[in-house]
């Protein structure tokens, strides 16, 4: 029996309408306007695995002081995004597929609009309080901790009022990465440096008695393992655990073996693939790492994790390590002046070497907001002397001893990242690309640094 032919063109037109709406809602779409910013460039970088697979971006010009992003869909619950219309104009969120997102820049006012505007609004005050909270008038280890404290309660309060207006696993997401990058500072003053260090029994006590009952209550999951920053706390929490049971600071291997021991599905292969870049960007033993990372292809599920790890272990080579000496060099400034690496003694110093295709300054204008002038310093160093954008911190162009310093520091490529101690040695030899995560991991390392 044949359909009626106006049913079935009705039955056709709506499954069209429907095909469409959902491929519609597939995409992520990020409207704003910028007060006085017509033909100033804007981008947006976004990332579907954080701290695993590289950021994508896309870039416009602002027209009529307006513009617009239209993201591709990505198989994921929650993407982050990171976008830089200029100067203090950025904006750093969470939006699921099929959001939409308005940003107003004021001179001082800041204006979230559209369906994906609560989650990232919930981030974006919660990091506003936690900046709020003052800094402790001592910098010693209980001051420290209970300035965290402090921070971990403010950013709660402000996450609390979103709790019910947002769907669970995107509250979830904003909440581990928001307490999470917290937490991480928090569990790091058990390292913190002092004239006369810190007891093994004063450790345990600070760990038991004050760190543990304030670290957030998130039950790990895979949905929290979309947040770095919730990657970057559970990594620090797997050392002070190991540290805290076997007293006794551990090794790569170890840190490795305790993980894949306590995790199970999704969230272990990313913590282990967190924990294996982080231990191959600080310098660790190649032979070591390479054996772990040679076990981690073999129980591996996931793809992204897979792919990264494999990628680093076909690279992994000889070169400077960790704690050797940073190779000495001379370059001269902007104004011709000749600046040398042993002018900065007794800092932290992120080393940049860079060409013309170098995307890393929004990453790295951001990453330098976080750190006290006085201690960390970046030097940029542009490698073949092209017009490049102004990036935070020391400028210098490349002479004739550059070949002699590329080789010294082993770099084959542009962009590469060096961060060098306090006390003048190589820390970190080849740090996370900051544009894959933004810049939480390289903040970690840099942050590490000036705990040593």
């Amino acid at each position: 029996m044949k359909r009626p032919l106006t049913l079935s063109l009705l039955f056709s037109v709506g499954f069209l309408m429907i095909v469409q709406l959902a491929s519609a809602q597939a995409f992520i779409t990020i409207t704003g306007r910028v007060k006085g910013g017509n033909g100033q460039p804007v981008s947006v970088s976004w990332w579907s695995e954080p701290g695993v697979l590289p950021a994508k971006s896309q870039d416009t010009l602002l027209q009529k002081d307006t513009f617009c992003f239209r993201l591709p869909a990505e198989p994921v619950a929650v993407l982050f995004f990171y976008l830089d219309a200029g100067g203090s104009r950025n904006f750093y969120g969470t939006l699921r597929p099929g959001d939409s997102l308005s940003l107003t820049f004021a001179e001082d006012t800041l204006i979230l609009a559209g369906n994906g505007a609560a989650a990232c609004r919930a981030q974006y005050l919660s990091r506003r309080a936690q900046e709020r909270v003052p800094q402790p008038k001592r910098d010693d280890v209980p001051s420290r901790v209970a300035w965290y404290r402090q921070q971990m309660t403010a950013a709660e309060a402000v996450l609390q009022h979103y709790h019910d207006s947002l769907p669970a696993s995107e509250y979830a997401v904003v909440q581990a990465n928001v307490l999470g990058e917290t937490a991480a500072k928090m569990i790091a003053c058990l390292w913190h440096a002092s004239p006369n260090g810190i007891a093994l029994v004063q450790q345990a006590s600070l760990y038991q008695q004050v760190i543990l009952p304030s670290l957030p209550a998130i039950i790990p999951s895979d949905t929290t393992a979309l947040a770095i920053r919730y990657l970057n706390y559970l990594l620090q929490k797997a050392e002070a655990d190991y540290f805290m049971q076997q007293h006794n600071q551990c090794t790569d291997r170890e840190i490795y073996d305790w993980i894949k021991s306590h995790y199970t599905g999704i969230l272990r292969d990313k913590l282990l693939a967190h924990q294996l870049l982080q231990s191959l960007a600080a310098g660790g033993q190649q032979e070591v790492l390479a054996n772990c990372a040679q076990d981690y292809l073999s129980i591996v599920q996931h793809a992204a994790c897979k792919q990264a790890i494999a990628a680093k272990y076909g690279k992994i080579k000889k070169g400077i390590s960790k704690g050797m000496p940073a190779p000495g060099f001379s370059f001269p400034d902007s104004a011709g002046h000749s600046v040398n690496l042993n002018y900065f003694a007794g800092k932290v110093v992120l080393l940049h070497f860079y060409d013309a295709d170098d995307q890393l300054l929004p990453s790295l204008s951001e990453i330098n907001t976080c750190f006290n002038k006085e201690e960390v310093v970046f030097i940029h160093i542009n490698c073949n002397n092209n017009a490049a954008p102004k990036y935070p911190g020391v400028q210098l162009r490349a002479d004739a001893q550059i070949a002699n310093v590329l080789e010294q520091y082993n770099i084959s490529r542009y962009p590469a990242l060096i961060v060098v101690g306090k006390n003048g040695n190589i820390y970190a030899t080849r740090p996370p690309d900051p544009t894959a995560d933004h810049g939480a991991a390289l903040a970690d390392i840099i942050y590490a640094a000036l705990l040593q």
